[in-house]
């Protein structure tokens, strides 16, 4: 792995103990240098502690940890305003991943990288309830002459990042840099994320709706035959990273929320998802367990 830089034996040249301890130097040297050391020549097996590439590694299980779903959390939809859900265990506990009494300090040169899923299934109580949200339905032309309205597509329920950076009583957790809280932006008098403000956000999709027999992009009467397809148990997960942009961050803990149902929107210059307010009473959210993972790693 070294690369030996000395010229051979020329005739002239000593032979003595200090020209053969230089070359014994040669091949023997420690130095971690662009000679010596190619990039990728060292891996994990290398080192008698992983802990060299991630020196702090932490994990929690997260929700109601019952993977046969004989038991769920359940939850309603929410509207503009309300404070998002936490993930909580079959007591009613809240679920989050505790960095201990001192916390993780993430340092200049360090990343903390997160990871988290959980087993979730989103449900309707009545008949097509998300037609009445114009940000869940698309209105379509049908061979009658009339109109018929089918869900978009866009309908979700939205997972992200909260952590505490005050103390480990993790009594002030607060969204995590780059993540908004659906409430502040006021789209169209609904809360709402500009997307480049959903930077731990997961969404779910709430329903599946499409026309069976479409003619020449219409709907084939004014009461069509639409298929609805629902989610059933699947999995929200979410990855997000925080890279130290000052002199050190102290975080204590970390936490999944979620709040739903959302649609989409475009004001012309930028995306959002917005508050499907008008159609959540009528949501719901079953979910069970989940892990929630975090690394402290160095970036150099």
């Amino acid at each position: 792995m070294s690369r030996i830089t000395r010229g051979p034996l020329v005739d002239g040249d000593a032979l003595n103990a200090a020209s053969l301890n230089d070359r014994f130097d040669d091949y023997t040297q420690t130095d971690l240098n662009e000679y010596n050391l190619r990039d990728g020549a060292l891996d994990l097996a290398h080192f008698t502690n992983a802990r060299f590439v991630a020196p702090e590694q932490f994990s929690a299980i997260i929700g109601n940890n019952d993977w046969t779903h004989t038991s769920t959390n359940t939850v309603t939809g929410q509207s503009t305003g309300a404070s998002p859900y936490v993930t909580q265990n079959a007591s009613s506990t809240d679920t989050v991943l505790s960095f201990g009494a001192g916390g993780v300090t993430v340092s200049p040169g360090e990343v903390l990288r997160v990871y988290w899923d959980l087993s979730v299934r989103p449900r309707w109580e009545g008949s097509q309830p998300w037609l009445a949200d114009p940000y869940l339905r698309f209105t379509f032309d049908d061979t009658s002459g009339s109109n018929v309205q089918v869900a978009n597509g866009f309908g979700c329920w939205a997972f992200w990042l909260q952590w505490d950076t005050t103390s480990n009583a993790l009594a002030n957790f607060a969204n995590v840099p780059g993540q908004g809280d659906f409430n502040t932006a006021a789209v169209l008098s609904r809360g709402g994320n500009q997307l480049d403000d959903c930077q731990s956000t997961s969404v779910v999709p709430t329903v599946h709706e499409t026309f069976i027999s479409p003619e020449d992009g219409k709907a084939t009467n004014s009461s069509p035959n639409k298929r609805e397809a629902v989610v059933g148990w699947t999995a929200a997960d979410g990855a997000w990273h925080y890279l130290e942009p000052g002199a050190g961050t102290t975080v204590y803990g970390l936490r999944v929320v979620f709040s739903g149902p959302f649609g989409a929107y475009n004001d012309g210059t930028d995306n959002y998802l917005v508050r499907a307010d008008d159609a959540a009473a009528a949501a719901r959210l079953d979910y069970n367990g989940g892990a929630l993972q975090a690394l402290l790693m160095r970036t150099k």
